[in-house]
């Protein structure tokens, strides 16, 4: 029997020509004694293209801390949060999607620098 590790789970490719992921943020916050305040956030992406475990594992993951981020500055914006919270927070949410890439690139053997990079079919002639 062949053992399946994490890392042969992150590299699996699930054959798809396609795929949607979809990210979402929700915290509870409380605002005052007995009163709380619903931060909810949530993102789809369609991908017109298959992607394997790492970049599927890293698209997720850029997308649910781009609205964790959001609902934090959003929290901060209203005073439900401190300046240092939302520093700890990003630092922590780019310290995770790193950790992930290096993983990834470490498996794959190839940089995923692309999944971060805005592509402008015009600029590129396509």
């Amino acid at each position: 029997m062949n053992i399946v590790n994490m890392d042969k789970i992150m590299v699996a490719s699930l054959g798809e020509n396609s795929g949607k992921l979809r990210a979402t943020f929700k915290k509870t916050v409380n605002v005052k004694q007995y009163e709380t305040e619903v931060v909810e956030l949530e993102s789809s992406i369609d991908i017109d293209r298959g992607l394997n475990g790492v970049e599927r594992m890293l698209v997720a993951s850029i997308m649910q801390a781009q609205m964790e981020y959001t609902g934090y500055v959003q929290m901060y914006c209203k005073g439900l949060v401190t300046q240092s919270q939302l520093a700890e927070r990003k630092l922590n949410l780019e310290s995770d999607i790193n950790t992930i890439k290096a993983k990834g690139e470490e498996l794959l053997g190839k940089p995923l620098d692309y999944l971060f990079e805005i592509l402008d079919k015009d600029k590129n002639g396509e």
